[in-house]
């Protein structure tokens, strides 16, 4: 009796020490003219920035009129990191700018900003949330956080 009552124990404690799976990753909302849509990241890392997936179907494809803003808001678990926002338009007169870096954000100081193109008459192209991983790379001004996730609004005409 007393050996299965130890055999059982050790089932039990062999089933419970299975590891759990990992949290899904965070999702970010886009905020459009009072439209929210919710954006899965499309390059998702761990930490360390070793295991990615990348998933290129969850970039979000929707219009954006010429002058809106579109409003991003991110989960606790991005603004308790290093993230920033990134975005690419075309001005009023047709020129395609390369994407710029319009804001980035220290750890839980902020959960959302408004990403607005320059100037008037111009269109957004691309807005981009990204957010840093435990790894830095030596860069042009000095060491650079490399990318652990990103959500990408893509506008469509």
């Amino acid at each position: 009796m007393r050996k299965l009552l130890v055999l059982v124990l050790l089932v039990l404690a062999g089933c419970s020490s299975a590891p759990e799976p990992p949290p899904p990753p965070p999702k970010v909302d886009f905020l459009i003219a009072g439209e929210k849509t919710v954006a899965k990241p499309f390059l998702y890392c761990d930490v360390k920035v070793e295991n990615c997936k990348r998933d290129n179907a969850a970039m979000l494809k929707l219009p954006v009129p010429p002058g809106t803003a579109v409003r991003v808001t991110v989960p606790k678990d991005v603004s308790d990191t290093p993230w920033s926002v990134v975005i690419q338009y075309r001005t009023a007169a047709g020129e395609q700018k390369s994407p710029v870096t319009v804001a980035t954000f220290a750890p839980g100081k902020e959960t959302s900003f408004e990403a607005l193109p320059p100037g008037t008459g111009d269109q957004l192209q691309t807005v981009e949330v990204k957010q840093a991983g435990g790894v830095l790379v030596q860069g042009d001004a000095g060491p650079e956080a490399v990318t652990r996730a990103a959500w990408s609004l893509q506008v469509t005409g």
